[in-house]
C-alpha cells in the first residue's frame, strides 16, 4: 500500500490563497476556541468568557466557578483540518464531558484540510452526548470571507442542525459559501499531488466518507459530486442542492 504522505492522511484542501501543489497545507494548523454564546445565556452566571481550546483543557479544579453552570457554548473552528486538529477536538470534548457545559454551536471558517481528521471530527461530533443536549448546530462563521470548503463539508455535516446563509436578496439560486472538489495525495518525493482514480488511498477514503454520510442519513451523491470535482478547483453548491444531499432543510 502506498503510505500517504500528506501528514496522517489524504487532503481534501482547496489549494488558494497561498497554498499550493509544491506548499501542502500540513503547515498550517487547525484553530480552535471555546466561548459562551452571544444569545442564549440570560440570566446565567459567569456565562460570559472566550478561550484558546488548549487553554480551556489545561484549566483544572474549579471549573465550574470559572465558567459557570449550565453555560451554552459555542466551538470555533478556524484554519486547515489536520491531525493535530483533529486530536485538540478530541481532548476538548473529553473535557467539556466532564463539565455542565452545553455545546450549542460549533462554527467553521476553513478552506479544508486532512479527509481523514475531518472524519474524525464529525464522528467524534456523533458519538458524544453533549452534541445532543441542545442538539448542536453548525454553521459557517458570520464574516463576510469565511468559507468551509472541501474537507469542512464533513464537519458541517455532522451537526444535528446546519445552518446555510445564502444570497442577501433571497436568491437560491445562487450558491452558499459552502464548496467542494475531489481529494489529492500530496507525494513529497514527486513534489506534487495525485489525484488518480486508481489511488488506493482516495478510494478508501471515498469508501468512509460514504459510510459516515450514510450513517447520518447524508445522501452518499455528495461524496459522488466531490470526486467528480478536479482536485484544484472548487465547486460552490446551491441551496437545492444542499437539500437534494440531506444537508439543508428548506
Amino acid at each position: 500500500m502506498k503510505p500517504a504522505r500528506f501528514a496522517t492522511g489524504i487532503a481534501l484542501t482547496l489549494m488558494s490563497a497561498g497554498l499550493s501543489a509544491q506548499t501542502p497545507a500540513v503547515a498550517a494548523r487547525t484553530a480552535v476556541y471555546v466561548e459562551t454564546e452571544y444569545d442564549g445565556n440570560a440570566g446565567r452566571e459567569r456565562c460570559d468568557w472566550y478561550s484558546s481550546a488548549a487553554d480551556f483543557i489545561a484549566s483544572t479544579g474549579g471549573l465550574e466557578d470559572a465558567y459557570g453552570y449550565g453555560c451554552r457554548i459555542a466551538i470555533r473552528l478556524r484554519g486547515v483540518i489536520n491531525g493535530a486538529g483533529a486530536r485538540l477536538f478530541a481532548d476538548l470534548v473529553r473535557h467539556l464531558e466532564t463539565m455542565d457545559l452545553t455545546p450549542a454551536s460549533i462554527v467553521l471558517d476553513s478552506r479544508g484540510g486532512e479527509a481523514s481528521a475531518a472524519i474524525s471530527i464529525a464522528h467524534d461530533i456523533r458519538a458524544s452526548e453533549i452534541f445532543r443536549r441542545a442538539p448542536v448546530e453548525t454553521r459557517i462563521a458570520a464574516h463576510d470571507r469565511a468559507v468551509c470548503f472541501s474537507a469542512c463539508i464533513v464537519v458541517f455535516a455532522a451537526g444535528y442542525r446546519r445552518h446555510a446563509e445564502f444570497d442577501i436578496y433571497g436568491d437560491s439560486s445562487l450558491p452558499s459559501r459552502l464548496g467542494i472538489h475531489g481529494p489529492g495525495q500530496y507525494d513529497r518525493l514527486a513534489g506534487r499531488y495525485d489525484s488518480s482514480a486508481d489511488n488506493d488511498d482516495i478510494l478508501r477514503i471515498k469508501r468512509r466518507l460514504k459510510d459516515f454520510f450514510a450513517s447520518i442519513e447524508v445522501s452518499p451523491k455528495l461524496v459522488d459530486d466531490m470526486f467528480s470535482v478536479p482536485f484544484d478547483e472548487i465547486r460552490l453548491l446551491r441551496k437545492a442542492e444542499l437539500i437534494e444531499y440531506g444537508l439543508y432543510e428548506n
